[in-house]
């Protein structure tokens, strides 16, 4: 959750909520160029200039009719056949011809997203603000087409950009507004990334919804779905083609930087060129007849030193497919080289372990703890929870301490190893502003440590201190459920279901109860015979501390970059800071119950429980920088080396995760990683 301290007050009337729609849908603008520009410089798209890919309209049984495309009323004269033939430089022109929708149709590694890249840049850069859409990439390997394609938008909205979950009067976000309205024109990234199961159900859905849209896909996946069915509704289908020998003469010695490395690309360029100027005579030749492979040799021979003469060895590079397999092998290798801290062979055992992940899921790294499995997960965090709990426990209690803290936070530990990481939300620090969420917020907590003690003075007394857990528990779910509802008052909070609040202060409350208990019990601490005043006041102190954290934070607004880094840094300082919260108070609390001494032993050791185990800053530090690293999947220095091979062009950045370069080149690596598993002595 992103901090940070707005020391401005605020506007006397918020802004209309027309106007938060127009301002956030410039703001979007703003970044999707920005991450646009950034792509296509990592992928040395712009320099040299870039390959002017062709295309030629789709064949006619993958594309809707011209009058559905076209929108031509009922009884009006055909309309021409549309003229979608073009290069790269005109890709926004061709889209201007149609309704709205497009589909991208190619081979992998085609440049199929490359053009709707570069499509979304052009569309930005002629935009009308108030009149045109946004367009905004979306990768489609992330959609399961059992979710409706608005509210998966939607979420990818939230995910991707700051601030657009902010909820109106009318229990709408942002993000669903934009999408609603028209704000948005999605570029969906990837058709043929989707399981092939759902291609129809996508595919439906797709047809289904008004909106215009530009999509991607493989050829053979788009025409496996829509012969026998259905093609997308409205939609024109363009077709890219392969390189041709003059695209890489004109492009790959430009690609050199010294006129000696210009002169070995020219070389060995002349004797793949046939008389019909077609590739497809030389298996070296029809492997560069993509983007990608071409992009993959200019990274290998271009910014390398390796002479890429080497290439028309027909014995070494009989077929395409060996072709091929040389050049995503060899890539990895050739942008480590160099000056590096890390050695080819590592980065590329560590990006293996990236790639194969189950799900092929983005690289998120609050879901990096979860592709451990979950036996290993249990080990990572339930040992340390139990030396904290036994060190703390000798300490304080001594032998038998020891025993029972180590027991209680194993288990504790062991819970949290069998649970998924939380996603962290994006949140601000701030009190500006937020008087009445403050006081919601503040009288909340206070009534449900409150109950804590009304509920708890007599269950101890009567049954024994275990029974504080099931008084905790009790008040904490209340606690949440109050806090929900507050929550929900205010159009700028962060909204959890009702449910999900509740049983979130259920399992927080008995582990704290529990603990407190156990203390007691360990202590010798007699049940309770007076002092029920005491029991309050400790209750509304607890209950005071957790309802700090909810009090102060406020969602982060659209204009704030969102990235991965950041995004731990901000739930890092949010776990710091409840763990700072909670810990005085378990302290106070213990040391009332028991000995001062106690308190400030017991205090610091729950606070940094409670900031480690609840929150996906704490997973990621036990899981990911130190079991992974341990065992040799990732290294230490984890975000310098996912910053590495960001910069190398390894990797890319999609809002807070990165996701490799293309497929290809991760189920290559992934495909490597596998093979060499009979090396290592662990097993994932």
């Amino acid at each position: 959750m992103i901090h940070k301290l707005v020391l401005k007050f605020p506007p006397l009337q918020p802004p209309a909520w027309e106007d938060r729609l127009s301002d956030a849908a410039a703001q979007l603008a703003g970044h999707s160029q920005r991450n646009g520009t950034e792509q296509e410089r990592r992928r040395g798209v712009c320099t040299p200039p870039p390959i002017q890919v062709r295309f030629t309209a789709a064949p006619e049984d993958l594309v809707a009719q011209s009058a559905n495309i076209l929108g031509t009323e009922l009884g009006a004269a055909a309309p021409e056949p549309l003229d979608l033939d073009g290069r790269l430089a005109d890709i926004a022109d061709v889209y201007r011809r149609t309704s709205g929708r497009l589909v991208i149709l190619g081979e992998r590694g085609a440049g199929k997203s490359v053009v709707a890249q570069r499509l979304a840049l052009e569309l930005l850069d002629s935009r009308r603000p108030g009149q045109d859409p946004v367009p905004v990439v979306f990768g489609l390997h992330r959609w399961d087409p059992a979710t409706e394609l608005r509210d998966w938008l939607t979420a990818c909205l939230q995910h991707d950009y700051n601030g657009l979950d902010l909820t109106g009067a009318s229990g709408v976000s942002l993000a669903q507004d934009l999408i609603d309205n028209g704000y948005i024109l999605p570029v969906l990234d990837g058709f043929d990334e989707i399981s092939p199961g759902w291609h129809k159900d996508a595919l439906r859905q797709l047809s289904a919804t008004t909106m215009p849209l530009v999509l991607t896909s493989t050829t053979d996946a788009y025409t496996r779905t829509v012969r026998g069915g259905r093609t997308l509704s409205r939609a024109a289908a363009i077709v890219l083609a392969p390189l041709t020998w003059d695209d890489l003469r004109l492009y790959l010695p430009r690609t050199a930087h010294t006129t000696s490395s210009a002169d070995e690309w020219n070389s060995t360029l002349a004797p793949l060129s046939p008389s019909d100027d077609d590739l497809m005579a030389n298996p070296s030749g029809q492997a560069l007849s993509t983007p990608l492979m071409v992009g993959l040799a200019r990274s290998i021979y271009s910014d390398g030193p390796r002479n890429p003469r080497e290439l028309l060895d027909t014995e070494k590079f009989s077929t395409v497919s060996a072709v091929q397999t040389h050049l995503l092998d060899q890539f990895v290798p050739a942008v480590y080289e160099g000056q590096c801290p890390w050695s080819a062979q590592n980065a590329r055992r560590w990006l293996g372990y990236l790639a194969q992940r189950p799900a092929r899921s983005d690289i998120a790294w609050w879901s990096l703890a979860d592709s451990v499995p979950r036996s290993q997960r249990l080990i990572a965090l339930a040992l340390p929870a139990a030396l904290l709990g036994a060190v703390t426990g000798r300490f304080a209690f001594g032998t038998t301490g020891g025993i029972a803290g180590g027991a209680l936070l194993l288990l504790l530990g062991a819970l949290i190893g069998w649970s998924r990481s939380p996603v962290p939300a994006r949140m601000a620090l701030r009190v500006s502003g937020r008087a009445r969420h403050v006081l919601d917020q503040l009288v909340v907590g206070p009534i449900g440590g409150l109950t804590v003690g009304l509920m708890g003075y007599p269950m101890v007394r009567q049954w024994g201190w275990l029974t504080l857990a099931l008084a905790g528990g009790a008040a904490s779910a209340l606690g949440g459920l109050l806090t929900g509802w507050a929550r929900q008052r205010d159009p700028e909070a962060d909204v959890k279901p009702l449910w999900k609040e509740t049983g979130l202060g259920l399992v927080g409350g008995t582990a704290g109860g529990l603990t407190v208990g156990v203390v007691c019990l360990l202590a010798r601490v007699p049940k309770p015979t007076d002092a029920y005043g005491l029991w309050l006041i400790l209750g509304c102190v607890l209950g005071l501390a957790f309802s700090l954290g909810a009090a102060v934070l406020a969602p982060i607004r659209v204009e704030t970059v969102v990235t991965p880094r950041a995004l731990l840094q901000a739930n890092r300082r949010y776990a710091l800071f409840q763990a700072c919260s909670v810990a005085p108070a378990y302290g106070l609390v213990s040391g009332m119950l028991t000995d001062p001494v106690n308190g400030l032993v017991l205090g610091p050791a729950v606070g940094l429980a409670f900031g480690i185990g609840a929150h996906a800053w704490g997973r990621w530090l036990i899981v990911v920088r130190f079991w992974l690293p341990l065992t040799g999947r990732l290294p230490w220095a984890v975000w310098d080396f996912l910053d590495d091979a960001h910069q190398r062009g390894v990797l890319r950045q999609a809002g807070a995760t990165h996701e490799f370069r293309h497929a290809r080149l991760q189920d290559n690596l992934a495909e490597h990683y596998v093979e060499s598993r009979g090396s290592r002595f662990w097993s994932d």
